[in-house]
């Protein structure tokens, strides 16, 4: 099925490229720029999907950590409908934006689990926890993440219903701005979302495998303690300070820091909608809202500092990639065959 995502249709370019020769005809009409851009971000995608995958196994097997799948048999199906789906849909007339949308999704999603499970394994390599050194860094910045959070500790009754809703739907956000592009037939941005999420995320956990650290609930006092998120402590202790870890592939939980990947989606979804002013404008609040959210949910400033670093690091290699040139042959092969 991934070698079957992996045959998109040969880009095209400007027909000054074709050669002048009578022995050879058009025999398909030549893909837009837009489709060459598109099918371009959905072989990466599914490139770096079979990396985290692999990624993932092999930490998996290096450190020798139990596996048990129980509870996902139903969600790995689901996926794969999807994948399957999307290949059937991506042979038929018509039916190209629901391939997208299913495709985007299934395997940003499957991005997600892969990438899930490196976050949770390599805190088996227990690298020192670096919490001192990033609360040092926000206070070298002049903000104090403790102080923000106990401002809106202080506002609970107005402010944490606004934030928690904002920051318990990020994902679901990003899931449903893939579809609705996917629909609305923006092929370039719902496969440049699928293309920066699995990156920035594979990004994340391979720069957290150094960096482990909990956040603020190791400074906050107890009136902002009790709003803070805890639960992923469970996990990240049996992982870190366990002998005999089992990953449990439903309930990972985000257990990263620095970066803050929640920062990165938020970035993210700002970009697939900043093309028109009134998208542009409520993405833009959104956003606002979502970074004051990910800090009072027990992040660091120097965490969110560290997700738009990421995220401008894949957005920059993404306007590369979509403007850049296809080679000639690649053009001739798709475009003409002989008589």
């Amino acid at each position: 099925m991934f070698t079957n995502a992996l045959r998109a249709p040969a880009p095209s370019g400007a027909d000054e490229d074709l050669p002048e020769n009578d022995n050879w005809q058009a025999t398909t009409p030549p893909p837009s720029a837009t489709d060459v851009a598109a099918d371009r971000f959905r072989r990466l995608t599914v490139w770096l999907l079979l990396t985290s995958i692999v990624a993932a196994i092999a930490l998996t097997v290096g450190l020798r950590v139990s596996v048990n799948p129980r509870d996902t048999f139903m969600i790995d199906w689901v996926l794969a409908g999807l994948l399957l789906a999307s290949r059937i849909w991506w042979g038929r007339i018509g039916h190209q934006r629901l391939a997208d949308a299913a495709g985007t999704v299934a395997v940003a999603s499957l991005g997600a689990m892969a990438c899930g499970a490196i976050a949770m394994l390599e805190l088996r390599l227990r690298f020192p926890i670096v919490d001192p050194i990033l609360h040092r860094a926000d206070l070298a910045l002049g903000v104090d993440a403790v102080q923000i959070a106990t401002t809106v500790a202080a506002h609970r009754n107005l402010l944490l219903p606004t934030l928690a809703t904002v920051y318990e739907n990020t994902l679901q956000l990003y899931f449903g701005s893939l579809i609705l592009l996917s629909l609305t037939r923006d092929r370039v941005e719902a496969w440049r979302g699928a293309f920066i999420f699995v990156g920035t995320l594979l990004t994340t956990c391979a720069v957290a495998a150094f960096i482990p650290a909990t956040g603020l609930i190791n400074w906050a006092p107890p009136s902002v303690l009790e709003f803070l998120p805890r639960a992923f402590m469970t996990h990240f202790k049996e992982f870190y300070y366990g002998a005999h870890p089992v990953l449990r592939l439903q309930v990972i939980d985000g257990v990263i820091t620095f970066p803050s990947f929640h920062a990165v989606v938020g970035f993210l979804v700002f970009s697939m909608w900043r093309k028109r002013m009134v998208t542009r404008i409520a993405a833009a609040a959104w956003l606002a809202v979502e970074l004051l959210s990910t800090v009072a949910a027990g992040h660091y400033v120097v965490d969110l500092i560290g997700g738009f670093a990421v995220w401008a690091a894949w957005f920059a290699l993404s306007l590369k990639i979509e403007k850049s040139r296809v080679p000639r042959l690649a053009i001739i092969g798709h475009r003409l065959s002989p008589q």
